[in-house]
């Protein structure tokens, strides 16, 4: 990183705003009380202090010591870095007059070779000189040179006072460059998070609002929509082993997505020990996702769908051991975007597979919602070389549809009647090939074929 490279300490802004980080640089980061914007701001400072950019960071709304604290829990260590000297916090009491924190600042900056400067916030002094014009005017002039004077950033927080959409910081957000307001707000007793990017100088921007989240031990996580020029091609091939499957899904790539459906009333266990199969005998790590069951339960599914298949139980638990990794999330404690952003951090880089279980869940969410949230996901996951496989039941044929629409391979379990007897048939599709239909004769071969070479790789003989 050159002496003039700053960061946001987040990537995704670094991303789709890092020319308005060219000193010298003001930042505007605005919202209501409790959006996150001291958060944000210290993510800021923490990141560049990091890189031996030394932050000022003044403040007249927390103490020194609970800020820290706060911020250690979202995995910024000020302490240490104050210990190397890379940081400093300046506290005054809102009653402090706006000459006394200016002077102090401004010796400070003279006296050490501050980068980034932080004022959190600017509310309290501009309120401070309301109603004289003339010394509005030398505090707004003052935030302005500051960023000159130490040849690098400004990050000015704001406070908006609930119910308002607008900030009211006169000159300053003019000559901002960059003017960024964080939301939160209730929606369906669910909390949303969202940054508006309001003003963007020399980074042009096509999206004007991100959703993000502040999580225990990262901070603030931003995922803004792929840019689908920017998105992988399919990875290496994984091959299905099975004969019949082989024939009509020909292979399947890391970075498609796998659609297993079946009726809600009917639920068929065949493809677990398939799609396992298929993971222990490419060696792959699978994560699975469920909505619906804690791990225990899954696991006791996973026992029960080889329990006809001649594996013994200890080696089915090595197989859930060494390939499996099975995390449960309630999708109704999340706003539907922090839900995604929420599941991706909870995906291990190792995993070559992610299975989500249990998707029917989400017949009940806003369509629109669910469709850009899924659709943002599924290309997030592809761009990190996942095989991704979705499974439900079908709870109504809109959720069926969208899932298909969005994936590259449609497995559809289901029930017919044949003399009396209930059987399984699967409908197969493969993106540019024809359906296919497969009976249950044939998937009891394609098990036990694939049962066979589990047991030569594991087992032996």
């Amino acid at each position: 990183m050159t002496d003039n490279d700053f960061t946001f300490g987040i990537s995704t802004l670094d991303k789709l705003l890092k020319p308005v980080l060219e000193p010298p640089s003001t930042i505007v980061i605005a919202g209501h009380p409790g959006s996150g914007k001291t958060t944000f701001a210290s993510t800021i400072c923490y990141a560049n202090a990091l890189n031996s950019k030394k932050c000022l960071f003044v403040s007249q709304q927390e103490d020194k010591q609970k800020l820290y604290r706060n911020m250690k829990r979202l995995g910024m260590d000020f302490y240490a870095l104050e210990s190397k000297g890379l940081v400093k916090h300046l506290s005054f009491p809102i009653s402090s007059a706006v000459e006394e924190i200016i002077n102090e600042i401004s010796s400070l900056v003279a006296s050490q070779d501050f980068r980034v400067v932080v004022i959190d916030s600017v509310n309290p002094l501009l309120n401070a000189v309301e109603g004289d014009h003339a010394k509005r005017a030398w505090l707004q002039n003052y935030f302005y040179n500051l960023p000159k004077t130490i040849n690098g950033v400004c990050i000015l927080v704001a406070e908006l006072p609930f119910g308002s959409k607008s900030i009211d910081l006169g000159s300053i957000e003019f000559v901002a460059d960059a003017v960024l307001i964080l939301k939160h707000g209730i929606k369906s007793n669910l909390l949303v998070r969202k940054l508006e990017i309001r003003k963007s100088r020399s980074s042009p921007i096509s999206v004007a609002e991100i959703p993000f989240s502040i999580v225990e031990g990262r901070g603030i996580e931003l995922y803004a929509p792929p840019i689908l020029e920017e998105v992988a091609r399919e990875g290496p091939e994984v091959d299905v082993f099975c004969t019949k499957l082989r024939n009509i899904i020909k292979h399947l790539h890391k970075g498609m997505t796998v659609y297993i459906s079946y009726p809600p009333d009917a639920r068929p266990l065949i493809y677990i020990p398939m799609f396992i199969g298929i993971a222990v005998l490419n060696d792959l790590k699978i994560h699975i996702l469920s909505y619906l069951y804690p791990p225990d339960v899954i696991k006791d599914l996973i026992r029960k769908s080889f329990s006809q298949t001649g594996i013994s139980r200890e080696v089915v638990d090595k197989i859930i051991q060494d390939y499996i990794k099975i995390r449960s999330i309630n999708p109704f404690t999340y706003s539907t975007d922090e839900l995604a952003i929420r599941e991706l951090l909870m995906i291990p880089n190792d995993a070559d597979i992610v299975a989500f279980h249990g998707i029917e869940i989400f017949a009940t969410r806003n369509r629109e919602e669910y469709i850009r949230s899924l659709y943002n996901e599924l290309n997030y996951l592809r761009n990190m070389g996942k095989l991704i496989i979705r499974i439900g039941s079908i709870a109504n044929k809109e959720i069926y549809d969208i899932n298909s629409m969005l994936s590259d391979v449609v497995i559809r379990h289901d029930v017919e009647q044949i003399d009396g007897e209930y059987r399984y048939k699967m409908y197969v599709w493969r993106r540019g090939e024809e359906p296919h239909i497969i009976k249950q004769e044939e998937l009891d071969s394609c098990l036990e074929e694939l049962v066979d070479l589990i047991k030569r790789k594991l087992i032996g003989g």
